[in-house]
């Protein structure tokens, strides 16, 4: 039985120390869901749809306006009066001054490029979701691993332990110890499972696969290549919200100008045809023919006319006080992104240092140390200058270590994450 716990220190450690196996071509690993997610989620699919959205507005912006036909007649026959008609018809366009149609286009040109950077800026945060959830998975996957390996093996030993103790080798508390310590590790093994039963159906739903997709496990990230001033750099020259924040202040910038052309009165000429005919009640003449007929009267008109709507100075006031307010407020947006946008850089490549340097002391420092202490007290206990209760202990505090490593793995994939969507681009 002594002899074992070299096997289980071995067993227990092995999972954690090796580096994660090739995915098959039946796994998704963390990239290939990443990039399915963002196909599946029906969120930016809408959001795509506003594109189709701007690009037909930005289309109907450059149309002019249509011009307007008219047709109108009138009589008195109905009212009891005879002999009056009148028939017309008119064409009038209106034409829009001062730029209105160039700075309407203008303004909805500019809302196709607002609406692709916020699918840019959703993207990115779904796929740092998504690796947010890929490692969460993962750790669950590698602790219920280590547990499972560890009841199998204390299961093995329990056996060995009870002929003995039918033999009379040793005593019955050994073995009620290893019953216990498989009892534990078996309440748990079964608490693991839920964890990663819920972590894997969130990752499922952020990415929209079913449930036969199998699911890789993730590599620790490496070190980023570029310096944190270039990330800094990098983000603010890449970020999709601050392109989006940037667009939308331009944006807003033209909308007061078009506010301000949109103030001034459009000018609507007109032309028109009136034909009007007049019978004289109770008057009568001799026509060509030399019979006696009513007299009538009928003139043909022909109409031109202007338009011009009487502004004041008030007409428009509100709308460009509305645009300058818009346009200043993207620009507090522009400018507050630009300022908070590279500490957040900052501090996500400190959180991704301190993770990656926590993983690494807890495996050089801890991890091999803890395994060490027990070789050094199994040996004690084969002398028999210890208890198998003092191995046992000193085998919870390596578990308790290795749960600890794989959380600070998980951990530097998380904050991994964070610095890609923080500086906005990959850093592989």
């Amino acid at each position: 039985m002594r002899e074992r716990f070299g096997l289980i220190t071995c067993v227990l450690l092995c999972p954690l120390l090796a580096r994660a196996q090739q995915p098959s071509s039946t796994l998704m690993a963390v990239d290939d869901l990443v990039r399915t997610g963002i196909s599946n989620n029906k969120d930016l699919a809408a959001l795509r749809e506003r594109i189709g959205e701007a690009r037909g507005l930005s289309q109907q912006a450059r149309v002019r306006p249509s011009p307007v036909f008219e047709l109108s007649g009138s009589t008195a026959e109905p009212l009891g009066s005879t002999g009056d008609h009148e028939y017309g018809a008119g064409l009038s366009q209106s034409i829009e001054t001062f730029g209105k149609r160039g700075k309407r286009a203008r303004v909805a040109e500019m809302s196709v490029a607002v609406a692709e950077a916020n699918i840019n800026t959703r993207s990115a945060q779904l796929a740092y979701e998504i690796r947010a959830a890929y490692s969460e998975a993962t750790a669950e996957r590698r602790k219920l691993k280590v547990l499972t390996n560890l009841i199998v093996l204390n299961q093995e030993t329990l056996r060995l332990t009870e002929a003995r103790v039918k033999e009379g080798d040793i005593a019955p508390l050994e073995a009620n110890l290893l019953k216990v310590e498989i009892g534990r590790a078996d309440v748990s093994r079964m608490s693991s499972q839920g964890r990663l039963a819920s972590a894997e159906n969130e990752l499922r739903r952020l990415v929209g696969m079913d449930q036969a997709t199998g699911i890789a496990d993730a590599d620790v990230p490496l070190p980023p290549t570029r310096s944190l001033d270039l990330l800094k750099q990098q983000a603010l020259q890449n970020r999709a919200d601050l392109k989006g924040a940037r667009l939308e202040e331009e944006q807003q910038s033209a909308g007061i100008a078009l506010a301000k052309a949109e103030s001034k009165p459009d000018v609507t000429v007109s032309a028109g045809y009136n034909r009007q005919s007049t019978q004289f009640e109770g008057l009568y003449a001799l026509n060509s023919a030399g019979a006696l007929s009513p007299i009538r009267d009928q003139v043909d008109v022909l109409n031109f006319g202007i338009s011009i709507p009487l502004h004041t100075s008030r007409s428009g006031a509100g709308n460009v006080q509305a645009a300058a307010s818009r346009a200043s407020g993207a620009r507090l947006h522009r400018e507050y992104l630009e300022r908070t946008i590279p500490l957040e850089v900052e501090a996500a490549y400190q959180r991704w240092r301190t993770a990656r340097d926590s993983m690494q002391l807890l495996q050089t420092g801890v991890l091999d140390q803890s395994d060490a202490n027990l070789s050094v007290i199994r040996e004690a206990y084969k002398l028999g200058q210890l208890r198998l209760l003092d191995v046992i202990n000193e085998q919870r505090r390596l578990v308790d270590t290795q749960m600890q490593f794989i959380d600070a793995q998980a951990d530097v994939a998380r904050t991994w994450a964070e610095l890609e969507r923080a500086s906005g681009g990959n850093l592989q």
